[in-house]
């Protein structure tokens, strides 16, 4: 029977169906992946930028420095029958002084959903044969909000809730599900003009909880918590305004160390050249800004040549401010 594959095909889909370099093995991989164009394209380094929505997912405490509200959409184009999307919307708040001389606090406010797939999985029996095939969703939706106390520093926290679901594998066909709840915490410092400072933690309390009665007679009960990951973060824009340089350092209570770096080159208001190294994987993507129904909107594409053995990834991202 293919429950008989059960643990096998759990793991096989939760913990490496969305593996990279250093994220196989451990339940979470889809988001420490990276999954949006721009970000991707800087070798997955963006803990201290705080330009687009997608700053919410990388350093929640990045929101109140942002400069308009956005909205994003991205899709992956990934190899072995993958998919990887994400949507979301950030904005920036301004309250209004109530009485003169007394200043409110700057916030920021952000929601998203992610979600990867893989499709396609050949069910076996004991014996071999083909029972059917298999699929795994993995989701995420999360909330940021995050306050400027000063000038030069901003806190911020993202609440995450976390669901898992394999169909056509539970008794009368139906779905195994697994939910959980997870908490990133972040700080940002705008300690220099053109220099930016991030630290984030990721995934705290993230974990994935699975309970087999449904599937096996003598069913249990399994845990599989996500690595909770540190990453300091640097960015820094020249006076002229077209050249940003980033570099993120990540460690994790599971996983050895690893460095992404990049570099975004502008021209003017037309679009961007990126380049990055996310760890020993290099990254390369561009941008393109124009206007939409008289709203700022930039299409930003990613290129990473990914393993020798598999076709390269590539991510679209489409976003624009209001």
């Amino acid at each position: 029977m293919k429950n008989i594959f059960f643990i096998f095909i759990i793991l096989l889909t939760t913990h490496a169906a969305f593996a990279t370099s250093g994220d196989g093995g451990y339940a979470g991989a889809f988001l420490r992946m990276g999954f949006e164009a721009r970000s991707k394209a800087l070798g997955d380094a963006f803990t201290a930028v705080s330009e687009g929505a997608v700053a919410a997912i990388y350093n929640p405490a990045a929101l109140p420095n942002m400069n308009s509200r956005q909205a994003i959409l991205s899709t992956s184009f990934l190899p072995l029958d993958r998919n990887l999307n994400y949507i979301g919307f950030a904005m920036p708040i301004r309250p209004k002084a109530k009485a003169e001389g007394q200043a409110p606090l700057n916030a920021g406010l952000a929601v998203g959903w992610i979600n990867a797939g893989v499709d396609n999985i050949d069910g076996r029996d004991g014996s071999g044969n083909h029972t059917g095939m298999l699929s795994n969703s993995e989701n995420a939706f999360f909330m940021s909000f995050a306050l400027k106390p000063s000038d030069y520093f901003s806190i911020g926290i993202s609440g995450k809730i976390l669901y898992n679901r394999i169909p056509d594998i539970a008794e009368e066909n139906s779905a195994l599900t697994s939910s959980g709840f997870g908490i990133d915490i972040g700080a940002y410092s705008n300690p220099l003009p053109g220099l930016t400072l991030g630290l984030v933690l990721r995934d705290n309390m993230s974990k994935y909880s699975w309970n087999t009665d449904k599937v096996y007679e003598r069913g249990t009960s399994t845990v599989y918590k996500f690595p909770k990951i540190v990453r300091a973060g640097a960015a820094y824009r020249i006076p002229q305004q077209w050249l940003l340089l980033v570099a993120d350092l990540e460690t994790s209570d599971v996983q050895n160390p690893r460095y992404h770096i990049g570099a975004e080159f502008q021209y003017k208001e037309l679009g961007a050249l990126r380049a990055g190294l996310d760890h020993d994987s290099p990254t390369f993507g561009l941008g393109f800004y124009f206007k939409l129904f008289g709203k700022q909107t930039i299409l930003n594409y990613a290129f990473m040549p990914g393993l020798e053995a598999l076709a390269p990834d590539h991510v679209v991202s489409w976003s624009f401010d209001f």
